[in-house]
């Protein structure tokens, strides 16, 4: 039997283009053509056998691409906004259904007029969420918390304590468990115009390859990625398919990696076309593959519908990657874990923490969870060796993270000015990060007079060439599980100074780490620091401690090996 997808491009697809469309597509950049390749199978999947013509827009660097969502049918941010197609080409899905699919769109209750057009959004390469973040719209009272905010930064982490600090004890309480949506009610709502079925799903045939959906937040840089990534990996190498779907808006920078050659790649725009009852997508795919298994890491729109994935395919398995408890939403994704337990195998945790909090607060079964730690994710811990320094030289200091709120990038800068002020001439440091504070991160730069002490890098320049400039790397998180960087530093021979948070405690002393709220961890920076300046010889005794704690770290057994032994046995 032949396989359901033809092969573009070195990437798994479920249409025919036109000699039109080979032309124009192939004239665009490798992560326009992902992204348009991708818009397409999205379409071919859930209208099989159909032919569609697909309008391709350029939009601004501030927006987001629309790939799958309804405006992509009724064109309101392209040719209702006024924009000019760039091209035009027609498609023909060639996947062979099992069971009804529906012509009609809706959004919400409301039926959507198809013209069999699609107007895909695109936007430019090098766009980032920091431009979409800088264009959002913001009133007088919102431009007044931004400039307070930037003139008191201190104040606000000060308030920002207190609210985590409820935030926590929220998170502690009982988390009541997901019920999903059925037809029955939603038919029996006076609101209800058009009625709702139940669709089952038909089978895949028995000679179809094997799969496993990895479920991810987006397509670019954080822990949660690259880990999601390295399953990607471990899939393959299993001998399994992988059909990468993401849920979150972003402009996906990562489209172009490697790991995504030969996979089915589909990087969602919501809202899609799942109605009560059905969910197309997912039915399209479990009728053409035979999907063993379901890997979410931080994917809303999975963990929705997992007990989909059960109700029909009960012996699929599915197992869920938790890295955070977030302070807010009840505690994030874990929070979406519990509530989602009766429909997910096995949840994979990478710190003690969030053991504890499965298990303890909120009464997970400990048979169904693993603490896997990320060791040798994106670093070798095997043989460690600590990094010496020139002491005739500044000692350097780093932050390297994503410039968002949970990694506070302005309270690594309120410890560089006070740094920078105690020990004048002793110090140098490197800020290497992109995210949406960039913009306020380069104010309080500027506000600080620190221009000429902090060296700005972005996450293009390779951290391997930060950590062999670094003497010392800071975290100034405001939440954490265990940073990635920690151990990337360790493994470096760098020691980490780092806020007590999450499960950083796991792998840093006492004497390592600092109180949470901004004021206090910038004295305790200092005092650390101080120490570390006096003698050499503390600088590498923190280390030694640290490397310890990550020797009897690595002595459990690490989420890459876990997971390539459980992929492989699902792959036989």
């Amino acid at each position: 039997m032949p396989t359901p997808f033809t092969n573009i491009q070195t990437m798994q697809h479920f249409f025919q283009l036109d000699e039109e469309g080979e032309r124009l597509i192939g004239k665009l950049s490798e992560r326009l053509r992902r992204l348009v390749h991708s818009a397409v199978d999205y379409n071919a999947l859930i209208q099989p056998g159909r032919v569609l013509t697909y309008k391709l827009y350029m939009g601004e660097k501030w927006q987001y691409p629309r790939l799958t969502d309804t405006s992509t049918l009724n064109g309101v941010l392209t040719e209702q906004a006024g924009l000019d197609s760039f091209a035009t080409f027609q498609a023909t899905s060639t996947v062979k259904a099992k069971s009804l699919f529906s012509p009609h769109y809706f959004a919400g209750d409301e039926q959507i007029v198809d013209r069999n057009i699609r107007y895909l959004l695109l936007t430019p390469d090098g766009a980032t969420d920091d431009d979409v973040e800088q264009n959002r719209p913001a009133g007088r009272y919102t431009h007044l918390y931004r400039e307070i905010e930037s003139a008191a930064p201190v104040f606000f982490d000060a308030l920002r304590e207190a609210k985590r600090r409820r935030r926590e004890r929220i998170g502690k309480t009982e988390i009541n468990s997901f019920e999903p949506p059925t037809v029955a009610r939603i038919n029996s709502s006076e609101f209800s115009h058009h009625p709702w079925m139940e669709i089952a799903p038909g089978k895949a045939a028995s000679d179809a390859p094997k799969a496993v959906i990895i479920a991810m937040h987006w397509l670019q840089s954080g822990g949660a990625e690259r880990w999601a990534m390295e399953t990607v990996a471990l899939a393959r190498q299993a001998g399994l398919l992988p059909i990468v779907i993401t849920d979150s808006d972003g402009h996906q920078p990562w489209i172009t990696r490697h790991e995504f050659d030969d996979t089915v790649l589909l990087p969602l725009t919501m809202p899609l076309q799942d109605r009560v009852g059905d969910a197309p997508l997912l039915r399209a795919l479990f009728e053409q593959f035979n999907i063993v298994g379901v890997l979410i890491h931080h994917c809303q729109w999975m963990y929705d519908n997992a007990w989909w994935v059960k109700h029909y395919f009960p012996e699929t398995h599915v197992v869920d990657s938790l890295h955070i408890v977030e302070y807010i939403f009840h505690g994030g994704y874990p929070s979406e874990s519990v509530a989602r337990d009766e429909w997910i195998d096995l949840h994979h945790v990478i710190s003690p923490q969030l053991e504890h909090w499965l298990e303890d607060v909120h009464h997970i079964d400990p048979k169904k969870v693993v603490d896997a730690p990320l060791v040798g994710l994106t670093a070798d811990s095997g043989t460690l060796a600590f990094k010496s320094r020139d002491v005739a030289k500044p000692l350097t200091i780093s932050f390297v993270g994503r410039n968002v709120r949970q990694k506070r990038p302005e309270t690594f800068i309120l410890a560089v000015r006070e740094l920078n002020k105690k020990f004048p001439g002793k110090l140098r440091f490197i800020m290497q990060g992109n995210g949406d504070m960039d913009e306020f991160v380069d104010q309080l730069i500027k506000r600080y007079d620190l221009e000429t002490v902090i060296q700005r890098r972005s996450m293009t320049t390779p951290v391997s060439q930060t950590y062999d400039q670094t003497d010392v790397l800071l975290v100034s998180s405001m939440n954490e599980g265990i940073t990635l960087t920690t151990i990337e530093a360790l493994s470096a021979g760098i020691p980490v100074i780092s806020a007590n948070v999450g499960s950083q405690d796991t792998l840093i002393p006492p004497q390592g780490l600092c109180r949470r709220e901004s004021a206090r961890f910038v004295r305790d920076v200092t005092a650390i620091v101080g120490r570390i300046l006096e003698s050499e010889e503390n600088r590498k005794k923190l280390w030694e401690a640290e490397k310890n704690r990550l020797e009897k770290f690595s002595e459990l057994k690490s989420a890459n090996e876990y997971f390539r032994d459980m992929l492989t046995k699902w792959s036989r």
